[in-house]
C-alpha cells in the first residue's frame, strides 16, 4: 500500500513520530499559535497514545495467545506435560485516560499550526508534518517460517511485517492436504503450536498469507512457506 502522509503507517513508526512531535510541540508550539493549555492536552494524549501502542496492546495479545495455548495444552496435551498457568499482565501507573479521539485532535492542531502565519517549513520537517511519498508497495505479505522448540514440543514461528496493514490472514495445510484457515494474527510473530495429527510421526506443513484489514481478508495469496516438524 503506498502513502503520502507524514503520519506512518506501522505502528512502531507512529511510535518515533509521535514522540518526536511531543518533544517538539512545546518548541513551536506557541509561536504556531497553540497555547500552553492546549499543548498540555496534546502531550498528554500522545503520552497514553504511546503506552497504548508500546506496552498495553502487545501485552493483552500475548495474554490472548497464552491463553489459547493453554486452554489447548489443558484440553489436547498429555498428562506427563509441565502446566504453568498464565499470568495476566499488569500494568502499574498507567498514564491517565484521555477523551476518545486523540487522533482526529492531533490532526486538526497540525492543520492550524500549517496554517498560522509564523509556520515555515523548517519547522514542518522539525515536527516531522512534512508529507513524504512512500512508493514502496507490499501487494502481498512477506514472512518466514522456523521450527522451535515450544513450551509443549517442537512448534513453527511465522515472523511478518504489517506494513501499515491490521494483520495477516492465514492458512495451513498438511501433507499436502486441503488448505484450511488457520488464524488471523495482529501482532508478530504467529506460533503454530498445533500437535502432530493422531498416527503422523513427522508433517510438512504449509503456509499462506494473505492481508486482513477491516475484519476482511482481502488481496492475493503469498507465496507458499514449509516447515518439517517430527522425526
Amino acid at each position: 500500500m503506498s502513502s503520502n502522509s507524514f503520519f506512518p503507517r506501522t505502528e512502531a513508526g507512529q511510535i518515533v513520530w509521535l514522540s518526536n512531535y511531543s518533544s517538539k510541540l512545546p518548541i513551536h508550539g506557541s509561536a504556531c499559535g497553540i497555547d500552553d493549555e492546549e499543548i498540555a492536552g496534546t502531550l498528554a494524549d500522545i503520552r497514553y497514545y504511546v503506552w497504548l501502542l508500546q506496552h498495553w496492546h502487545p501485552a493483552v495479545q500475548r495474554d490472548a495467545k497464552e491463553a489459547t495455548a493453554f486452554k489447548q495444552l489443558i484440553i489436547n496435551g498429555s498428562s506427563n506435560d509441565k502446566v504453568n498457568h498464565p499470568q495476566a499482565s499488569t500494568f502499574p501507573d498507567p498514564p491517565p485516560i484521555p477523551a476518545p479521539g486523540i487522533q482526529k485532535r492531533l490532526f486538526s492542531q497540525i492543520v492550524r499550526i500549517k496554517a498560522g502565519a509564523n509556520y515555515n517549513e523548517a519547522i514542518g520537517h522539525n515536527l516531522g508534518v512534512i508529507a513524504v511519498a512512500n512508493n514502496v508497495d507490499h501487494p502481498v505479505p512477506e514472512f518466514t517460517v522456523t521450527v522451535e522448540l515450544g513450551a509443549t514440543g517442537s512448534r513453527v514461528r511465522i515472523d511478518f511485517k504489517k506494513y501499515g496493514h491490521d494483520g495477516i490472514w492465514i492458512e495451513s495445510r498438511i501433507n499436502g492436504g486441503d488448505w484450511a484457515f488457520l488464524a488471523i494474527d495482529t501482532v508478530k510473530p504467529y506460533l503454530d503450536e498445533r500437535p502432530l495429527a493422531p498416527g503422523n510421526t513427522h508433517e510438512t506443513r504449509e503456509y499462506r498469507l494473505r492481508w486482513w484489514d477491516k475484519s476482511a481478508p482481502h488481496g492475493e495469496w503469498s507465496t507458499v512457506q514449509q516447515a518439517v516438524l517430527g522425526s
